[in-house]
């Protein structure tokens, strides 16, 4: 595949890249450096405007890494990715230069300025995009969150008419660690995500990432990441308390455009799950991992992300390759596409067409279709309707009787013959009228 024709399907793609910014304890928890490695991997996919290292001092026994502090362990990442962009950029030409990315990563000690100016400056900034904030970890040895602290020096100097102004253009897909912006300062922020709660069954959402995805499709942490795809991936480091914790990856992966989410649409489901409004802030647009998802004859909320383990380590897999191998002998994800409009109306009993016909590949691969009714993303309670031929291109959906107007979700996977297999998506959703 040639880069003209990687630029003619991502120019053919229609998209709004997200404005992202990352604060990490690097240095503390390795789990943060193994995220970091991934993360960088979809820089091709947002506006990185920062990323913030807030531990001054690696802790001793616990951060084997050579770099000592966390701007020191951040940085040395970014040169690996360096080394790796040359190769990347024939994948994807939107990948940043490693020089872009290095001045956007600054410390947020608690005796430098740099993080809470970075933050002020984007959020600032005249444009109409939202910023989506990620705290990776604040916690012992690391200083106070630069968010918290920009929000304390908006709200002291703006007073409350510019705090509410500057708290509506954020986002977030993060750890709480705001102190009371979050839950007594008024407004709430417009959109809370968190990523890494709550404790369910005594087990904690972000510790079951790496449960569930460690092995998936068959996955091999040292064979398709640490050795052979260069010096990012030899980066990734395996001394964490869960094999592969990378606890703070699912605040990112939610994000992805995968074509299956939406980041403003919390219950809708994503590579990082799907969430629901917390019980805690009923009255406020918080949303943690309390759903349900069924799946393969089981209901529970670890197949919110269990259901796309494996096509989620296969893009890391292919991403990894990108790192040192020629687009012609790597695979690159299909371009699922939809006749018609992705939201739609129809009456009870009506024949609905689902025509996925027009989707291709960027290596002319054979593709695979797959037509799925997600029940807990819409607001029809009845049995699932029938789909004809759901793995075809072009299949069919008889419109359920309703009483009054019910979402239903139907959702496509279109995956390649490739090695590893890719997959992405398209959500149709149907208003079925009576």
């Amino acid at each position: 595949m040639t880069t003209a024709l990687l630029l003619a399907l991502l120019a053919a793609a229609p998209q709004e890249r997200l404005r992202v910014i990352v604060e990490t304890d690097a240095g503390g928890d390795p789990d943060d450096e193994q995220s970091l490695v991934r993360f960088l991997l979809y820089a091709n996919d947002w506006d990185v405007e920062g990323i913030i290292a807030n531990r001054p001092a690696a802790r001793e026994r616990e951060n084997l890494n050579v770099e000592r502090t966390g701007l020191g362990i951040v940085r040395a990442m970014i040169a690996a990715y360096g080394q790796c962009h040359p190769k990347l950029v024939q994948h994807d030409p939107r990948y940043p230069a490693r020089d872009e990315l290095l001045k956007r990563v600054v410390a947020g000690y608690d005796d430098a300025g740099d993080g809470v100016q970075l933050l002020l400056a984007a959020v600032d900034r005249p444009e109409p995009r939202p910023v989506w904030f990620m705290n990776w970890g604040t916690d012992r040895g690391s200083a106070e969150s630069c968010l918290k602290r920009a929000l304390d020096r908006v709200l002291k100097e703006r007073g409350q008419a510019g705090y509410e102004t500057f708290k509506r253009k954020l986002r977030l897909a993060s750890a709480d660690k705001f102190g009371d912006h979050t839950t007594v300062i008024q407004p709430p922020f417009p959109l809370w995500v968190d990523t890494f709660r709550p404790e369910l069954a005594r087990k904690r959402w972000y510790h079951q990432f790496s449960a569930i995805t460690a092995t998936a499709g068959g996955f091999d942490i040292e064979k398709d990441v640490r050795t052979g795809h260069g010096p990012l991936g030899a980066l990734y480091p395996t001394n964490t308390t869960h094999p592969q914790k990378e606890g703070d990856t699912m605040a990112f992966l939610y994000l992805v455009p995968t074509g299956m989410n939406d980041p403003e649409r919390p219950s809708w489901g994503s590579w990082g799950g799907r969430y629901g409004r917390s019980e805690l802030w009923p009255d406020r647009p918080y949303y943690w991992a309390n759903q349900a998802d069924r799946w393969q004859g089981k209901t529970e909320r670890e197949n919110a992300l269990r259901r796309w383990a494996e096509p989620l380590q296969n893009d890391f897999k292919a991403r990894m390759d990108w790192c040192v191998k020629e687009p012609a002998d790597a695979n690159h994800p299909p371009r699922p596409d939809v006749k018609g409009e992705l939201r739609r109306s129809a009456r009870s009993g009506e024949r609905v067409e689902l025509d996925a016909s027009g989707s291709t590949d960027p290596d002319g691969q054979r593709l695979s279709f797959d037509w799925v009714v997600y029940p807990e993303a819409g607001t029809y309670e009845g049995t699932d309707p029938a789909i004809e031929s759901p793995a075809s291109a072009r299949a069919f959906l008889a419109a359920p009787k309703v009483d009054a107007p019910r979402s239903i979700h139907v959702l496509l996977a279109v995956t390649d013959s490739g090695t590893p297999a890719l997959t992405r998506y398209r959500r149709v959703i149907l208003t079925v009228e009576p």
